[in-house]
């Protein structure tokens, strides 16, 4: 479970909302704004719950008790005695939850944009049933609704950048076992009049969350707080954050926040310097017990569904999958085995959308091998580049991608129209070097020398894929792994990386 320590003082927890990604948060001028206000006076911990952003996406369990019990996974890692708690959204009824189990290890309640029981949302009993049709239908789609939802006075800017942070963040299948939890699992109605921790209860008139619902939340807690504000946005960094800022630091007994301290900027979020100090990864047992925290040299490099997540130093970012990513991700879960080429793409074809009968997608001539300073192992060639089925094949897809890259146009979905025309423009090269002058077929390399040539095409086009997110994992990789007739990664010694894949 991954985690991030900004500021210095006593602690405040942001239990995570909905959908968080502590990487993405922090690349939001808004979201980095607050959380420094915040931190002028305290540690800020924030944590990404399983099933989003740079935690496990593995899970199963969505309810409120899961949610608790990754809370106090966080608190007793941290080794804290006593901590404030900073929910909203979806997470002010976790951060109720644990106070009302832990009270001595409370030592101030902050909710925003909350609600202590979902009868009180006053949504229609199909919405939960539309929700998860358009998630499992387009999760990219159902993002940009829950930004514009979540965010109403946003500009086009800040919606699209809270959209992408929604879609890299979890799947919509995660989505969808989240919202069952929400709807139906979260009543605290008969557990607010126990609560014995200091609680303040903030919210907006126009939030998301009926407004009625915060101040029947604030009447229910004994002794607690009520803040009115104005305002439409659920998102307590965006709209009149500083009003926000000032509520949370008074009920902290802090000084007005109302700009953050000048040095803010120097205390990264998750992996924001070399040594990592403050973030990492909690690991628990089955039992859910802390049992380390990880070591500043961790990062990811992990497939999930049609994209990898890929984190690294102060760097973490997503990838479509592709050959190539899944030939590094094999090099790399066994450092210093030597594997032949033509079994890493045995290893690596399945599940390819597009599978070709002659033997791969990428095929080299003789010129090229010529080229690329390499020679034939056999006295023949290999035949035709691509046969008559090949060729069928990819003329028939052309077609199919020339609607989907109009499709993607007309939806304003600029990064799908990217990938099908670098496809669409793929295909097209390959038909054309396996077609020659007068429609002459190609003859092809050894099926040895073809696997040489493509899994080092792979590779090394996918570590200058990867080079603009990170330069420095560029290096690492471009080091570290050799190609050929046999390809290996050889991890530096002096400074070892643990993936996690």
């Amino acid at each position: 479970m991954a985690y991030s320590a900004l500021g210095a003082g006593p602690a405040i927890i942001r239990t995570p909302p909905w959908i968080s990604h502590l990487d993405l948060e922090w690349k939001i001028p808004q979201i980095r704004t607050f959380l420094e206000g915040l931190a002028r006076h305290h540690t800020v911990v924030r944590y990404d719950s399983h099933g989003c952003g740079l935690s496990d996406r593995n899970r199963r369990n969505f309810s409120i008790a899961a949610e608790v019990g990754l809370l106090e996974l966080v608190v007793d890692s941290l080794d804290l005695e006593r901590t404030a708690l900073f929910g909203y959204g979806a997470g002010g009824p976790v951060a109720v939850s644990y106070a009302a189990r832990h009270p001595e290890r409370v030592s101030n309640l902050i909710l925003f944009g909350t609600l202590g029981s979902y009868r009180h949302a006053e949504l229609s009993e199909e919405m939960p049933e539309a929700i998860q049709a358009l998630a499992t239908a387009h999760w990219p789609l159902a993002a940009r609704l829950f930004a514009d939802l979540h965010a109403p006075e946003a500009d086009a800017a800040t919606l699209q950048s809270l959209a992408n942070l929604y879609v890299q963040s979890t799947t919509g299948d995660n989505v969808i076992q989240a919202t069952n939890s929400l709807f139906h699992g979260i009543d605290l109605l008969d557990l607010l009049p126990k609560l014995s921790v200091p609680t303040t209860v903030i919210h907006r008139v126009g939030d998301l969350v009926p407004y009625r619902a915060g101040r029947e939340l604030a009447a229910r807690i004994p002794a607690s707080c009520f803040v009115p504000l104005e305002g439409t946005s659920h998102l307590p960094f965006l709209g009149n954050s500083g009003e926000v800022l000032s509520a949370v630091a008074r009920a902290l007994g802090d000084d007005s926040p109302e700009e953050p301290a000048e040095d803010a900027a120097r205390r990264e979020s998750l992996r924001s310097s070399e040594n990592g100090a403050g973030n990492g990864f909690l690991k628990a047992e089955s039992a859910g017990v802390a049992i380390e925290i990880a070591e500043t040299h961790d990062a990811i490099f992990r497939r999930e569904g049609e994209y990898w997540t890929i984190a690294y130093g102060a760097h973490t970012f997503r990838l479509r999958d592709s050959r190539g990513l899944r030939y590094i991700a094999q090099l790399l879960r066994h450092p210093g085995r030597e594997f032949r080429a033509n079994e890493l793409e045995v290893r690596t074809e399945a599940g390819d959308a597009l599978m070709i009968p002659s033997g791969g997608i990428a095929h080299v001539t003789e010129e090229e091998l010529a080229d690329a300073g390499l020679h034939s192992d056999s006295a023949g060639d290999a035949g035709e580049m691509l046969d008559s089925h090949a060729k069928q094949a990819y003329r028939r897809r052309l077609p199919e991608l020339r609607e989907n890259l109009e499709a993607a146009k007309s939806s304003g979905d600029a990064q799908r129209a990217g990938e099908i025309e670098d496809e669409i423009s793929f295909l097209t090269r390959e038909l054309s070097r396996a077609v020659g002058l007068g429609g002459r077929d190609r003859r092809a390399a050894s099926m040895t020398q073809r696997s040489r040539v493509n899994v080092t095409r792979a590779i090394r086009r996918t570590i200058e894929k990867i080079r603009p997110h990170s330069p420095s994992l560029a290096g690492l990789l471009a080091r570290g792994i050799k190609t050929g007739l046999l390809c290996v990664y050889r991890p530096d010694d002096t400074s070892p990386v643990v993936w996690n894949l």
